[in-house]
């Protein structure tokens, strides 16, 4: 376990590829693989490795393995702009993925672009990185995620075309969440859909009934919850107040199914309720469901969000360098620009003005007791 750790924070390949004679196609992958939220970066480096298998089992690209450097960024800016220069500099990969953290991804964007090395954001959501890509300046940093822009968007026209005209916003205290609830109330508005109250819940708080009393006073027709440590709070005090009216948002349905009574939930207390989720591992789509039978096999777990995302950025940049005959990054960058890949969340891959795709998303919901997709949505 100790080389393993010394062999990500060094930058030093972990090869998941069969033997081949020719000399390896070179991906850069930084990421969080130490400290508290180093389960988060092995989620996407699973992701990563579980491509390249099928990759290379299929014969490369180019006629050569393609392998995956890893070096860790610990959630550090400082560390991250180190492991990018070293992944650059010293590894000399033709492309990066990464970074996870917002900070690092940040960090590593400039860094990427000025080495004229293709970076590949897989994961981190926020729109800034759409808003700065591309015609923004930064020509080669691309987004292959949705970013809070994007999922904001996409519930505040759900919403809309249910009649929608009144919502209250709950935000966990965080960077994430409360991104998310400035874009949830940007889409509601550019939908023409009402905000009455945005609030955050502090953290450590474990009675949210003051909380949903007040929010529920105000008549409106949606809660838009966005909570990470909170939902289980959240939903036991939800049952408190006699639920009611109706939750929308980015919903942690295994908190609500954990903490809300089988008889609250057999009665329809969620059945109007609807959350938008960038990947949902029970989706009947087949590519989804191969994927996850992969995933499970091979790791003994179930994907996470990261882990989809990583491992269809490593498909379309191995696709990028099939297309381009070459792993020059000056070519990958074009390649990436001209992409039609099909996602198996639904639509394609194909890049925008900022270097941006926009894949499908889901709408989600529990019905009969079970979580269910939906609806599709998205562009």
């Amino acid at each position: 376990m100790r080389l393993m750790s010394m062999l990500l924070a060094t930058g030093l390949a972990i090869v998941v590829s069969p033997a081949f004679a020719a000399d390896p196609v070179r991906i850069g992958v930084t990421t969080i693989l130490s400290g508290p939220n180093a389960d988060r970066g092995q989620s996407e480096q699973y992701g990563v490795e579980l491509a390249l298998q099928r990759i290379n089992a299929s014969g490369g690209v180019l006629g050569r393995p393609v392998e995956a450097f890893y070096a860790d960024n610990a959630a550090d800016p400082a560390t991250g702009i180190a492991a990018a220069k070293r992944l650059i500099g010293q590894q000399h990969v033709s492309v990066l993925l990464g970074a996870l953290a917002t900070p690092v991804t940040r960090a590593v964007m400039p860094v990427a672009n000025d080495a004229k090395v293709p970076f590949v954001i897989d994961i981190s959501a926020g729109q800034e990185f759409v808003d700065a890509a591309g015609s923004g300046g930064y020509d080669y940093v691309f987004k292959t995620s949705p970013s809070d822009g994007d999922v904001a968007s996409a519930m505040m026209q759900w919403l809309k075309a249910r009649n929608v005209k009144r919502i209250v916003i709950l935000a966990d205290d965080n960077d994430f969440n409360r991104a998310n609830a400035v874009a949830m109330e940007k889409a509601a508005t550019a939908a023409h859909i009402e905000t009455l109250a945005s609030e955050t819940v502090a953290k450590g708080t474990t009675d949210l009934v003051p909380s949903i009393e007040r929010l529920k006073a105000l008549r409106p027709d949606r809660i838009v919850t966005l909570l990470g440590a909170s939902s289980a709070a959240f939903f036991r005090a939800y049952e408190q107040t006699g639920g009611g009216t109706p939750i929308a948002g980015r919903i942690d349905f295994t908190a609500a199914i954990a903490n809300l009574s089988p008889q609250f939930v057999a009665a329809g207390a969620l059945d109007r309720s609807a959350g938008i989720s960038v990947f949902t591992p029970s989706a009947p789509d087949s590519g989804v469901q191969e994927f996850v039978a992969s995933y499970r096999e091979k790791y003994g777990l179930a994907p996470t969000q990261r882990s989809v995302l990583a491992f269809e950025a490593t498909e379309l940049v191995v696709d990028a360098i099939r297309r381009a005959n070459s792993d020059d990054p000056v070519a990958i960058r074009q390649a990436l620009r001209s992409t039609q890949m099909p996602s198996m969340l639904g639509g394609t891959f194909a890049i925008d003005e900022h270097n941006h795709a926009h894949v499908m998303m889901q709408i989600v919901g529990v019905r009969g007791g079970k979580l269910a997709v939906l609806e599709q949505v998205g562009k």
